[in-house]
C-alpha cells in the first residue's frame, strides 16, 4: 500500500515545519519526515541555538559566585544541562504539537530514501517500512 501526499517534507526543521505548517493550512496533505524524535523542530531548538544560549546564560550566573568548593560547582553545571533540556524539550513538544493538531499533516519518525522520482521509501523507528508517493518533494 502507497500513502499519497501533496507535498512530502524531508526535515522537521525551521523550512520543513514552516512550509508543512502553510502548506497544511492551505488544505494540502503533507507528509512531514524526521529521522528522530529529538530534533523536532530542527538544528536551531535541539542542538545549536537555544541550547547554547541557554547554557551560556547560566555559565554567565554561576561565574558571578563564590563557590566554598568544586562540589558546589559541579551541581550547578548539571542544574544548567538540566535546565537546558528541559527547554529544548518544551520546544520540541509545542513545535511537533502545532504541526500534528492539523488534521492536513501527518509527522513520520525515520529515515526516507527516494525509490522514485515520486516514491519515498521510510523505514520508522520500529523497522516498519511505509511507502509514501507524492506529487511535490521538500
Amino acid at each position: 500500500m502507497i500513502n499519497k501526499y501533496d507535498a512530502i517534507i524531508i526535515g522537521f526543521g525551521k523550512g520543513g515545519k514552516t512550509l508543512a505548517g502553510d502548506l497544511g493550512s492551505r488544505g494540502l496533505k503533507v507528509a512531514l519526515i524526521e529521522k528522530s524524535k529529538e530534533m523536532y523542530g530542527g538544528t536551531c531548538i535541539n542542538v545549536a541555538c537555544i541550547p547554547t544560549k541557554s547554557l551560556e546564560n547560566q555559565a554567565s550566573k554561576i561565574r558571578r559566585h563564590n563557590f566554598n568548593d568544586f562540589s558546589e560547582l559541579i551541581l550547578k553545571y548539571e542544574q544548567a544541562i538540566e535546565k537546558k533540556d528541559d527547554l529544548t524539550k518544551k520546544l520540541r513538544i509545542a513545535n511537533y504539537n502545532k504541526l500534528d493538531k492539523n488534521e492536513n499533516i501527518t509527522i513520520f519518525t525515520g529515515e526516507a530514501s527516494f525509490v522514485n522520482e515520486n516514491t519515498v521509501e521510510l523505514n520508522t523507528l520500529n523497522n516498519e517500512k511505509i511507502k509514501l508517493e507524492g506529487e511535490k518533494y521538500l
